[in-house]
């Protein structure tokens, strides 16, 4: 039995008015830059004003995609910037291209006149009326601005803070007095960026959330400025299980601050990335990481399921404290939704409403089999009712719809269509992001 429908605006079938999706921005133009440096300024402004240092001006400069990025300009002047990138993301049941979203900046003396609005409906719709990327995604610095424009909370991650005294790890069976001690390396990445970028693939299909890197993304990550260090350490590599001529099987990238108490050295240490093929070369990095010489707290963003908070004999001595990470929303509902895997067959139709495309307004009949999907237009009754930004909050798995619906933001019509979508959108092991663009 169908259950009455409830009347809230946000899961409402019907575009808004127009002058709500139209442009408000008069006076400016809106163009694709020439170059990184079109954007240069505007973006240090909105940044604090910091001054990039050549070698990282550089290597912005050879990621950033001009020709898909959007500006915009008057009276000779740069005053509000997006960065568009072509992202390869591992989604539930394998990969979809992802149009990153980057450097969303406004002039100061710019705001207030929906400069931002403009740049996200523009680009939005111009990936729509071509056909191109399904998905959006972006990382923000201000989470309350970008929900308003269907960018839902897609992966978390956990910092954790391991003290010192809480170096034991739970592994079984414990290792015995006379095994040999783990096989782990500490190097320069820049000596071994070809096999971080082997194991980084390797990762990759086994989580949603990543995206794959290329070679200018490759240097990016492994990019150790001193400027940017902000009082650490070089950065450092332990590659894991790389013995008489074997292929390493996991890394870490790591860097150590001084700290001192009372005279004895308790360094923090710093883990930027940590990845690994297997469990023991898994555990090998982390006991490495755990038994730094000199070393106290070892801090660390980590998926929020990481083995690492079962691998402690006393995980409450991390600490860990959940945060948002990437946000997703789908461009084009029905190419967004059967370009992904499935954890569950189901067959129901969503009533979603969108305050920037209207072209998804309306009721989907989602089919879904194993590992694939199907979507179109129907005019059935809606089982659930949302808007892309629930849509976007549970593309890559590791969103709850349950959740979401008992926070008012997700309807049933239909008793146990609920349920059942939750089980079919969920994916295990979570998403996780490690790369900020």
């Amino acid at each position: 039995m169908r259950h009455a429908p409830r009347t809230l605006s946000h899961v409402c079938e019907v575009p808004l008015p127009v002058d709500q999706t139209r442009s408000r921005v008069d006076g400016y133009d809106f163009r694709a830059p020439d170059s990184w440096d079109q954007f240069a300024d505007v973006v240090a402004l909105a940044y604090g004003g910091y001054e990039a240092v050549p070698e990282y001006r550089k290597i912005i400069g050879d990621i950033f995609e001009p020709k898909r990025s959007l500006l915009a300009h008057r009276a000779g002047e740069t005053c509000a910037t997006l960065a568009l990138y072509s992202l390869d993301m591992s989604v539930p049941g394998g990969r979809q291209p992802i149009a990153g979203i980057g450097y969303v900046t406004v002039d100061p003396t710019h705001r207030r006149r929906g400069l931002m609005r403009d740049l996200i409906r523009r680009t939005l719709t111009g990936l729509h009326d071509r056909g191109e990327e399904a998905v959006a995604a972006l990382h923000t610095t201000e989470p309350a601005i970008y929900g308003r424009f269907g960018f839902g909370s897609a992966t978390r991650a956990v910092r954790i803070r391991i003290p010192r005294s809480s170096r034991e790890l739970s592994t079984r069976p414990p290792a015995a007095p006379t095994d040999p001690p783990p096989s782990v390396r500490v190097l320069d990445p820049a000596r071994c960026g070809a096999e971080i970028t082997r194991i980084y693939e390797h990762a990759i299909d086994r989580r949603p959330g990543m995206p794959r890197r290329d070679g200018t993304w490759m240097r990016r990550a492994l990019l150790d400025l001193p400027e940017r260090r902000g009082g650490a350490g070089r950065l450092l590599c332990m590659l894991a299980g790389a013995d008489d001529g074997e292929p390493a099987t996991g890394y870490a990238l790591y860097s150590l601050t001084a700290h001192w108490e009372n005279s004895y050295p308790r360094y923090e240490v710093h883990v930027r990335e940590l990845f690994a093929n297997d469990p023991t070369a898994y555990v090998n990095l982390w006991r490495a990481l755990l038994d730094i010489d000199l070393g106290g707290t070892v801090i660390a963003d980590r998926p929020v399921d990481d083995a690492i908070l079962a691998l402690l004999d006393d995980p409450r001595s991390a600490a860990p404290v959940a945060r948002d990470q990437l946000y997703t929303r789908p461009v084009d509902v029905a190419r967004a939704l059967a370009g992904r895997g499935y954890g569950a067959e189901v067959d129901l139709v969503l009533a979603v409403a969108d305050p920037i495309c209207p072209w998804n307004v309306g009721r989907w009949r989602l089919r879904t089999g194993t590992y694939e999907g199907e979507c179109a237009r129907t005019s059935a009754p809606a089982d659930l009712a949302l808007t892309v930004r629930e849509l976007g909050a549970v593309h890559l798995g590791g969103t709850s719809l349950t959740q979401l619906a008992a926070a008012g933001r997700v309807v049933e019509h239909r008793a146990g269509a609920l349920r059942a979508a939750t089980r079919a959108f969920h994916h295990d092991p979570a998403p996780f992001c490690p790369t900020v663009f």
